[in-house]
């Protein structure tokens, strides 16, 4: 049972990838919409406001998901206490979402008040706060699936809240024109709608009961991640509300268009963490083996999401135009560095089994915390005086050393040989590569001939990575492809 549930990590990261897809692809497709109806003022407040309710967003729950995951297994052999478990996870997240709900109305004018100068963003603020408290059950919900491994109920919800989305942000931003009311306003009735169906393709983990023992055990293990949850947050959310208060709103908008513009890299890491994360905790039980698989699973991470950014920097340009006004290309730049987060960002779950198993997830806190003072101190020296380019490295540069600052202590906790030198190689001919077609993308050269330099440097690196993994990387990358392969050779074949 466990070595094929470790057999369909790959088929996972496919699978629920297409569910990310399809929610990203909902805000691709609305994108140009929103960009050109909105002021560039307009869209860049939404990402401030985002910034910073975003740590409410973190104590709907208090990362009882993590406690969820990690508890569920084991309690698989009875089924009255895991529905118990799921409950109980569940009901509080319900009563969470209740006090944040109160919180929001008497905060709002003052979050008003502090970024923006003004009351007259309150309303907006108190949308955003009541928009978290759906996103937070969808969350949770779709968690559920995950766990109970129902991968095609997860990406039909994902369709349904995608198509709820789309529709509700045409509707109020493109045909009603109310403006950033209507972003919250899709946001709101998309993932209440998903929440609902996911709840109820459920139903069979949940009863009326709240355990005390299985809340106990939850909040034990759960609970003292949430300071390393807000610190996670706080890295991402820094650089917008300083480069904010530093510069303005019109500067944020092409921050967050530049975010916007990496999603392909964003749908990767992130579809790889929600396929590698349950089976991370299901393989904890067998020692030897995740300390057998983890190395060159952290490879094929790496060669894998580096492949890809380098391809989205060949076509950086062409998709930024794509998405907004030329105005927006200011940000481009930004786009190489931003990929690279996202790698540190997505790359602890990979190198950090030792919290996980141990259960010492204080350490996670406390390495975030470090990390967070390293980026805040790199926000203060950097974003004034660069601005865009200031706030982007500052956020790298404390992702890079939260994901560091983890490696040192699971090594520490639970020791693992790892491919140093590939993951140090790796990002070092990324950087060179990226900066070059960075520069490329902003000089005076042609499309054509620009484009096809930028393609020509990235297929280099993309073979000069494959050549640089170890051979059991390789051969598991071949062995995945070749039964794609068979099928296609049968189907020649055939015709």
């Amino acid at each position: 049972m466990q070595k094929k549930k470790g057999s369909f990590i790959a088929r996972n990261v496919v699978l629920y990838g297409v569910g990310g897809v399809l929610s990203q692809t909902a805000g691709l497709i609305t994108l140009p919409l929103m960009v050109r109806k909105l002021t560039s003022a307009e869209y860049g407040a939404i990402d401030v406001i985002t910034a910073a309710t975003g740590y409410f967003a973190l104590l709907i729950g208090l990362n009882t998901l993590s406690g969820l995951y990690r508890f569920f297994y084991e309690s698989d052999d009875d089924a009255q206490e895991q529905k118990k478990l799921v409950s109980t996870a569940i009901i509080f997240v319900f009563l969470c979402s209740a006090a944040v709900a109160v919180i929001s109305f008497l905060l709002s004018p003052s979050f008003s008040l502090r970024l923006f100068n003004s009351l007259a963003y309150t309303e907006f603020i108190q949308l955003a706060f009541l928009a978290l408290i759906p996103v937070a059950i969808y969350n949770y919900t779709m968690g559920l699936l995950r766990i109970q491994n129902k991968a095609l109920a997860f990406n039909i919800i994902s369709l349904i809240v995608s198509a709820f989305y789309m529709g509700s942000i045409i509707l109020f931003v493109g045909i009603l024109e109310i403006g950033i009311k209507g972003y919250y306003y899709s946001q709101i009735i998309a993932n209440f709608v998903g929440s609902a169906i996911a709840l109820w393709l459920s139903r069979r983990l949940l009863i009326a009961e709240f355990s005390m023992f299985w809340f106990k055990k939850l909040a034990r293990y759960s609970f003292p991640l949430v300071p390393g949850s807000l610190f996670a947050w706080s890295l991402s959310a820094n650089n917008r509300l300083i480069l904010n208060a530093t510069t303005d709103q019109i500067q944020v908008a092409y921050y967050a268009l530049a975010n916007k513009a990496a999603v392909v890299i964003t749908l990767a890491t992130q579809a790889f963490c929600n396929a590698w994360e349950p089976t991370m905790y299901e393989l904890l039980k067998q020692e030897e083996k995740i300390k057998q698989k983890l190395p060159t699973i952290l490879s094929l991470y790496i060669f894998g999401t580096l492949s890809i950014c380098i391809l989205m920097m060949t076509a950086a340009k062409e998709i930024f135009l794509i998405l907004a006004p030329p105005e927006y290309l200011a940000g481009i730049g930004l786009l190489g560095i931003i990929q690279l987060r996202w790698i540190f960002t997505m790359g602890v779950y990979v190198i950090d089994p030792g919290t996980a198993k141990t259960g010492r997830t204080y350490w996670v806190t406390i390495m975030l915390g470090l990390a967070v003072l390293i980026n805040l101190l790199a926000n203060v020296i950097l974003t004034p005086r660069i601005g865009l380019y200031g706030a982007v490295l500052s956020e790298l540069i404390g992702y890079a050393a939260a994901m560091i600052g983890r490696w040192v202590v699971s090594n520490r906790l639970f020791p693992v040989r790892w491919n140093y030198r590939y993951f140090v190689l790796a990002l070092g001919l990324y950087g060179i590569v990226a900066a070059i077609q960075t520069r490329i993308v902003l000089s005076d050269m042609n499309n054509l001939p620009s484009f096809l330099l930028r393609l020509a440097l990235g297929i280099l690196l993309i073979l000069v990575l494959w050549f640089r993994l170890d051979q059991e990387s390789r051969n598991t990358v071949i062995g995945l492809a070749e039964p794609v392969l068979m099928k296609v050779r049968t189907k020649r074949n055939r015709k």
